[in-house]
């Protein structure tokens, strides 16, 4: 490996994950000479910003376009002690500016402008619960004591049913959303790492609110185009 790049990696590493001394301290973490590169590494950071940007201007708004590029630049900068409360801001952005781009879609019902978006909102709810449901049984179908009993897979598909019927009343953009819940939902259960794993309550909220935000984002990029 070059010199050259050896600094170049040491300063990625300083921009997205601090490393354990600062340029400060010139510890052995962080050799001094890569502060040359720093800048380049923003210069990379802010263009996946940019890129992000782009790619969801092409389905959203331009409000849900740019929290989503701040989201994308802020994961890349560890440099925050509180990602957790950082990343529910940004959820809850995300969730206001999609509501409020809704609020103008039109439904194939013909209903009061002020009961749309209370459609979409239970639309949404509803997906949401339903997949929460599915995560609770697949969690209680894998313990072995007799004080959890397994989810009778009869329950479970009349939750789906009563979850997911709402979508339908929305045409396509619904059906989109509850596609996006889904395929954020079945992420989630493959990425979850030990600390939020079974029976973890904040596990269980990530789900919920993840997908309730991904079945108006799926919507809103739908309702672009039909």
């Amino acid at each position: 490996m070059s010199e050259q790049w050896r600094l170049f990696l040491a300063a990625l590493r300083f921009v997205t994950r601090m490393p354990v001394s600062s340029p400060d301290a010139g510890g052995p973490h962080f050799p001094i000479q890569a502060l040359r590169f720093v800048p380049l590494v923003a210069i990379v950071v802010g263009a996946i910003g940019a890129g992000v940007y782009w790619l969801a201007a092409q389905l959203w708004p331009t409000s849900v376009a740019v929290v989503l590029a701040m989201a994308a630049t802020a994961g890349l900068d560890a440099r925050h002690r509180n990602l957790g409360v950082l990343y529910w801001v940004f959820a809850l952005l995300l969730k206001y500016n999609a509501l409020m781009a809704l609020s103008s879609a039109n439904l194939p019902l013909q209903l009061p402008a002020n009961l749309t978006l209370g459609l979409i909102m239970i639309a949404a709810q509803a997906a949401s619960g339903a997949l929460l449901a599915s995560v609770v049984a697949g969690d209680a179908s894998h313990r072995r004591s007799d004080v959890h009993p397994r989810a009778a897979a009869g329950d479970l598909g009349v939750a789906l049913l009563i979850g997911l019927a709402p979508a339908a009343v929305l045409g396509i953009p619904g059906l989109i959303g509850v596609a996006c819940a889904i395929v954020v939902r079945m992420a989630l259960a493959k990425t979850s790492s030990p600390a939020v794993g079974r029976g973890n309550p904040g596990r269980l909220e990530v789900t919920c609110r993840a997908t309730e935000i991904c079945f108006y984002l799926g919507a809103l990029a739908t309702w672009k185009y039909v």
